[in-house]
């Protein structure tokens, strides 16, 4: 055969390769379950478009099992970041959910003092905007505003410092507003006021990795955020929120979000509540 080797070990590593690239991803709670205790977010083995989207981007980078995908998030931070901008979804727009931004704006009016408040998450940036362009439009000096957003996907953290968004993103924002805040940079796409940008802080954070900071806010806008936890996350979340807020902060939640009776809160309206 030693004639003829070379081709029998060619065909041999051929074989070897696609045996090796045989996918097999039975078992993989085993990986949602580990995002699940990193993150919080629950239920991703049930969602069968964004676990073939993790998989297919697995694939990708040469990852075919389970237990390489599992090494591969334990052991290589941008792969699990990567991971964690696939498993979230960052679906927003300006204006969102406007009844209780106006009533944060008339506070903040009223309030006339410096205050510190986190958008968490804070995805592409558009709450925080909104909060800027919202307060800015009634008068009050954004420069007594120390205002930071946390997100757990770097992706989302790296569009919202661009400052860059479509015609869906501003749909809800008066033309008169757009033209004063916005610069229409080509046919579909507007960029933030740099005053807007050059005063939001944004950074990737998970919040579970805040459990030790105490009495740092004034304000914290948390909306839609419990919409990917389960009961067990929700409570966790929610106690690490109150330990944020200093006493007499103000919390906001957004429509979606199932919390608990918290002892530490109180009802001011639907969707906000202040710390005791």
């Amino acid at each position: 055969m030693g004639l003829f080797s070379w081709l029998y070990n060619d065909e041999k590593g051929e074989e070897e390769s696609f045996i090796k690239k045989q996918k097999d991803f039975s078992n993989f709670k085993k990986v949602t379950e580990f995002i699940y205790e990193k993150s919080g977010i629950t239920e991703l083995d049930k969602r069968a478009l964004t676990s073939s989207r993790l998989q297919q981007y697995a694939v990708n980078q040469d990852i075919y099992t389970t237990d390489e995908f599992f090494d591969k998030m334990k052991n290589d931070y941008v792969f699990y970041q990567e991971i964690i901008n696939i498993a979230t979804v960052n679906e927003t727009f300006f204006l969102r959910e406007i009844k209780e931004l106006e009533w944060l704006a008339e506070y903040i009016l009223k309030e006339n003092r410096p205050l510190k408040i986190l958008s968490m998450p804070s995805s592409t940036g558009e709450e925080i905007y909104s909060i800027l362009l919202m307060l800015s439009d009634k008068g009050v000096d954004i420069n007594e505003i120390d205002i930071t957003g946390f997100d757990i996907s770097s992706e989302a953290v790296s569009h919202a410092k661009e400052g860059r968004y479509d015609e869906h993103s501003l749909h809800k924002v008066e033309v008169k507003l757009r033209e004063k805040y916005f610069t229409n940079i080509d046919k579909d796409f507007y960029l933030i006021s740099s005053t807007f940008k050059n005063k939001a802080n944004f950074y990737q954070q998970n919040i579970f990795e805040l459990s030790g900071k105490k009495n740092e806010y004034d304000i914290i806008l948390s909306r839609n955020m419990f919409i990917y936890f389960d009961d067990k996350k929700r409570r966790e979340a929610l106690d690490i929120i109150v330990n944020l807020l200093k006493n007499d902060g103000i919390y906001i939640k957004g429509h979606a979000d199932h919390i608990y009776k918290h002892p530490k809160l109180k009802t001011i309206c639907y969707g906000v509540y202040s710390k005791n």
